[in-house]
């Protein structure tokens, strides 16, 4: 059987820790909807217990040639597992390219790192709410967007001054977001893409600038499904659902109604009392 001609790119969300999300995958996910050059998969066969994992997931700065140690022999072993036949015993080969998105940070702040032949390393320690918009889970899908384009089409090399170009070189993550947000590629790049015979730059395009996401009005559009995962597109909310959609999750539709409507009645209750006790209206306190 041969196998697939797109190269593949394998996205391992285990190493974010608690900020892994259901937004985070789908929108991942989607990117296969909304390009013809690379296939995105979420990476599920990790080994949990590995010391590169266990590091990743802390929001602790880290000295580079200390993750990098633990990295070489994450790698071997995720290639190990998926060159080994699945369950069910049919082949698997490894993918192309793996990105494992790290909460820690290192201690020279770069947040791309090549760890090995195939893994590369997405460090998101440093990022903060201020740098919003855009947010962080939009941020980590442009950099997964970059990782296809390179996987496919190699990429042009990084270059100062920032330019607001999603290929910029930036050495912060807080430098980085204006690409992100513009969705721009610039006069030089385009040019060093456009060599290559086969890439669809509209497709490029679309995918930078954020337009793969669709309308709002459109309630089949991943920017409808993105909200309801609990994620508002290009909103400062991180990768975590907000805590009113935690909410609404948790409890039943009509229960949260019946709250609304008791916090409303004795808001009312308590103006009408501060107004009586301000006013010297006495009667009108006895009676309320």
């Amino acid at each position: 059987m041969c196998g697939p001609s797109k190269p593949r790119v394998g996205v391992i969300v285990e190493s974010l820790g608690r900020k892994n999300s259901a937004a985070l995958r789908y929108a991942i996910l989607k990117l296969n909807t909304a390009q013809s050059f690379v296939e995105f998969e979420i990476v599920y066969d990790v080994p949990r217990d590995h010391e590169f994992v266990r590091q990743a997931q802390t929001r602790k700065t880290l000295p580079r040639d200390f993750l990098m140690e633990f990295a070489k022999s994450f790698e071997t072993e995720i290639l190990r597992l998926h060159t080994q036949p699945s369950p069910h015993g049919q082949p698997q080969t490894a993918c192309d390219r793996y990105l494992a998105i790290c909460n820690c940070q290192l201690d020279d702040y770069f947040y791309i790192v090549r760890f090995g032949n195939k893994l590369r390393g997405l460090m998101v320690g440093s990022w903060s709410k201020y740098f919003a918009p855009p947010s962080l889970l939009e941020f980590i899908i442009d950099m997964c967007i970059k990782q296809g384009i390179a996987a496919a089409f190699g990429v042009p090399p990084a270059h100062p001054p920032s330019r607001g170009c999603i290929f910029d070189f930036n050495d912060t993550l807080e430098n980085t977001r204006n690409g992100v947000l513009i969705g721009y590629i610039c006069a030089d790049c385009e040019a060093e893409l456009s060599k290559n015979a086969s890439i669809k730059m509209d497709e490029i395009r679309d995918l930078v600038g954020g337009r793969w996401l669709g309308s709002p009005s459109d309630p089949f559009s991943a920017y409808c499904e993105l909200e309801r995962l609990g994620f508002p597109a290009f909103k400062a909310s991180g990768v975590h659902e907000s805590l009113w959609q935690q909410l609404k999750n948790a409890l039943p539709l009509q229960f949260l109604g019946e709250i609304a409507q008791s916090v409303a009645k004795y808001a009312v209750l308590g103006l009408a009392l501060f107004l009586a006790i301000k006013l010297g209206l006495d009667e009108l306190v006895k009676k309320l």
